[in-house]
């Protein structure tokens, strides 16, 4: 009787351990993930910009992420000091990548139909963005956030810039996510 009182008192305990491994493998799972999305993006900006031609594909080119009109640009002086919450602007900014990159894709159909290897690239950060929105949605037990319409570009140059701000927003915000993800699997493990 005493050793079944033993059980029933340490099944809380039981439960909350299990639960805590589930949520370590959780993030683990979304940490490997992102740091496999992170590594497969590698060179992803220099690969876009290389197709634009001048003054694009010129050495050190940049632009001001914060002037595209509604790109989710991040500025990391703007995110909560939170891990977790940080983790919720990541979620908004993917799904608002998505309908980006289909625009992207579109207007780099058009420009760049015989760069195969580019296209390939953007479909898949395409789906990779549908994937990390899946997947933080999951582990933040939040809905995902429905992706606000693209803005109309019919310019080219402005579809080039806007392409090249998709592609470094995208880079900018992995970067940030694995960071974060490493701090909350860093904190579980202890």
């Amino acid at each position: 009787m005493e050793v079944l009182r033993a059980i029933v008192d340490a099944s809380p305990d039981l439960l909350s351990m299990q639960q805590e491994q589930e949520t370590l493998a959780a993030k683990q799972q979304a940490l490997n993930l992102v740091t496999s999305i992170h590594e497969q993006s590698d060179g992803l900006v220099r690969e876009y910009l290389s197709h634009q031609g001048a003054p694009f594909s010129r050495d050190g080119f940049t632009y001001p992420l914060h002037q595209l009109k509604d790109l989710p640009w991040l500025d990391i002086n703007l995110l909560p000091l939170s891990p977790w919450k940080s983790l919720v602007f990541s979620l908004s900014a993917y799904s608002a990548l998505i309908g980006w990159f289909a625009s992207t894709l579109k207007w780099q159909r058009k420009l760049n139909s015989k760069a195969p290897l580019l296209l390939k690239r953007l479909e898949a950060s395409y789906q990779h963005a549908r994937v990390l929105s899946s997947s933080l949605a999951s582990l933040l037990q939040e809905p995902i956030p429905t992706s606000q319409a693209v803005p109309e570009v019919n310019e080219v140059f402005s579809q080039k810039v806007n392409g090249y701000g998709v592609c470094q927003c995208f880079c900018d915000w992995l970067e940030q996510t694995k960071r974060d993800m490493e701090i909350l699997v860093a904190e579980t493990s202890v």
